[in-house]
């Protein structure tokens, strides 16, 4: 048996910014969980359930890549929500924010560089966040 190789370390600023907007969107959905308190997250529309349709303001859908990043970080913050079981009636998760998820949020500085990792492929890799350009900007473009 062999062990599971650590991420790869990108540091070159392509991966940097990518890693920024990626951070970014997951601080949206937690901002999204805090306005409604419990949303529903589709991780992966693989048979395109939510395609085409206009969906409630308390569905996020992603694609397999961004919804596996979304779900990782989040696992490596398990008392910032709570994940209830899958819905087969909204073919989506409902996840509630917690305090300490609310906290986060008012805090999100201490966390906000934390390495995004991604890939699906081990080993994967892992970068660091680019800097906000504007850092009074939250993710979701209004003055924090």
């Amino acid at each position: 048996m062999t062990t599971p190789k650590e991420p790869i370390l990108k540091e070159d600023e392509r991966s940097r910014k990518s890693a920024r907007y990626t951070r970014d969107r997951q601080w949206q959905v937690l901002e999204k969980m805090a306005e409604h308190g419990t949303i529903h997250i589709c991780w992966w529309d693989k048979k395109g359930v939510h395609k085409g349709k206009e969906r409630p303001d308390d569905l996020v859908v992603f694609g397999l890549l961004n919804g596996m990043d979304l779900a990782a970080w989040l696992r490596s913050h398990p008392e910032w929500v709570e994940m209830g079981e899958w819905d087969d009636e909204h073919y989506a998760m409902p996840a509630t924010i917690t305090e300490a998820g609310r906290a986060a949020l008012r805090e999100r500085e201490k966390y906000d560089l934390e390495p995004v990792v991604s890939g699906l492929v081990e080993p994967g890799w892992q970068a660091v966040p680019a800097e906000r350009e504007d850092p009074k900007q939250s993710p979701a473009g209004e003055p924090s």
